[in-house]
């Protein structure tokens, strides 16, 4: 346990090569779990003391530890700046909260028992500040043991106990989990700030055609009946979008929750394929792309809720429009595949399939984009340059239903040299 001038125990070096590393500050016994170590703390080359920190080599997350005994603060912020962690240091609860109105802090350590305020009062300090009240808090003690003292401390939410003597290795262990769920936290709400705004964008534009449209018609007395099935038109085509937009939304949600209960049965997939590119057909000649089919089979029969694959086919036809140009083509493929058909294997299906694919000559994906565009909320770069920009839940709903079916969706496609997105449902 390190120890610095008589001070309280606090750290417990899990190995004799980490405790090792740290020789220079002050003489220290380390405790191994077997047997005291008498080693010196030694600071990195690159590492200095100024003004309350230890400045790592490059920018990284940023660390406070908060602690009465100021040789436990030393022994934890050399210990920390070894995985080149920034740490900012102070003795008391006051002292850490002025760090923390002036600095940014990425996790704090802090200890309970302190003069002044103590480690309770210190975080709920933190909790009802908007800059700090998600800031991750780690408590250190040897004493408040009790699970009354720790429920009280989770009430307050303190994000993680750590016991006296600390184990090197755990605290390192748990520092890293918390920094990375709180970085993987912070994405997924940046992605949904974005996706939402987003959606705003996507309905205030509709809402404003249909406002505007029907003010005219209300206050301008002398337009022609043209004008008016014109204006009419306009407004069914924004309120169309609205409801599509709604109805992606509450079916994603529905999927996600398991709410919904698919109703399967065997069903003529080719003629099921054949009703949608009918059903698509018109906009495809609207913007001249040519369907065309290659069934491999004569007849592929599977047992699937007919309504939700065929939502599948028409959210994948009417992508690869999207991203298609005039004169452009979508050809869509099916056929029976074995357990060990290449296909299969290469996407890690294990089980004899039906698999589809949807192929068209357009833009293509970024090979940065592949891997997220099944997500939600996600919105691929490539969408910014496609006519008919939409919110990118249709992947999302696709890949929820063909997954619900026991199937597997996946892509393949490079930059300006088109798509094929497949997907696969169990044949037996």
């Amino acid at each position: 346990m390190a120890r610095c001038g008589g001070q309280q125990d606090i750290l417990n070096i899990s190995s004799y090569e980490n405790a090792e590393k740290m020789s220079r500050s002050c003489r220290l016994p380390l405790k191994s779990g077997r047997r005291d170590l008498s080693l010196t703390l030694q600071f990195h080359p690159n590492f200095s003391i100024l003004h309350g920190m230890i400045e790592a080599p490059h920018e990284s997350y940023a660390i406070l530890i908060i602690d009465d005994e100021a040789a436990n603060v030393d022994a934890l912020a050399i210990l920390l700046g070894h995985e080149d962690y920034r740490v900012f240091r102070a003795t008391s609860g006051e002292e850490g909260l002025g760090i923390l109105e002036k600095e940014k802090i990425d996790l704090v350590l802090l200890d309970i028992l302190m003069p002044g305020l103590d480690g309770f009062e210190t975080l709920s300090r933190i909790r009802v500040h908007k800059k700090t009240k998600d800031l991750p808090v780690i408590f250190l003690t040897g004493f408040m043991r009790d699970a009354l003292s720790m429920e009280h401390g989770f009430n307050l939410g303190v994000n993680e106990y750590l016991l006296k003597p600390i184990d090197s290795n755990e605290l390192i262990v748990r520092v890293k989990s918390i920094l990375r769920m709180t970085v993987a936290e912070k994405k997924v709400m940046q992605l949904q700030s974005d996706f939402f705004s987003m959606l705003v964008h996507d309905l205030r534009g509709p809402l404003t055609a249909i406002r505007a449209f029907t003010q005219l018609m209300a206050e301008e007395k002398n337009l022609s009946e043209q004008d008016k099935s014109e204006m009419l038109a306009t407004i069914e085509k924004a309120s169309e979008q609205m409801l599509d937009l709604i109805n992606d939304i509450l079916d994603l949600s529905k999927l996600e929750s398991e709410y919904v209960t698919l109703t399967k049965r065997p069903i003529d997939l080719l003629g099921l394929i054949d009703h949608a590119l009918a059903q698509m057909k018109p906009l495809a000649i609207k913007k001249s792309i040519t369907f065309s089919k290659k069934y491999v089979d004569d007849e592929v029969s599977v047992d699937a809720d007919k309504a939700k694959i065929e939502q599948v086919l028409d959210n994948l036809l009417m992508n690869g429009m999207k991203f298609t140009g005039e004169r452009g083509e979508i050809v869509v493929t099916v056929r029976n595949a074995s357990q060990n058909d290449t296909i299969l294997k290469t996407a890690g299906v294990d089980r004899p399939s039906v698999v589809v694919c949807v192929k068209d000559n357009g833009i293509g994906i970024s090979p940065k984009e592949i891997p997220f565009i099944f997500d939600k909320y996600r919105q691929i770069v490539t969408s910014a340059v496609a006519a008919g920009k939409g919110t990118g839940l249709g992947l999302a709903i696709c890949k929820n239903i063909i997954e619900a079916h026991g199937g597997k969706i996946w892509v393949e496609s490079r930059e300006h040299a088109g798509s094929s997105f497949y997907f696969s449902l169990p044949s037996e």
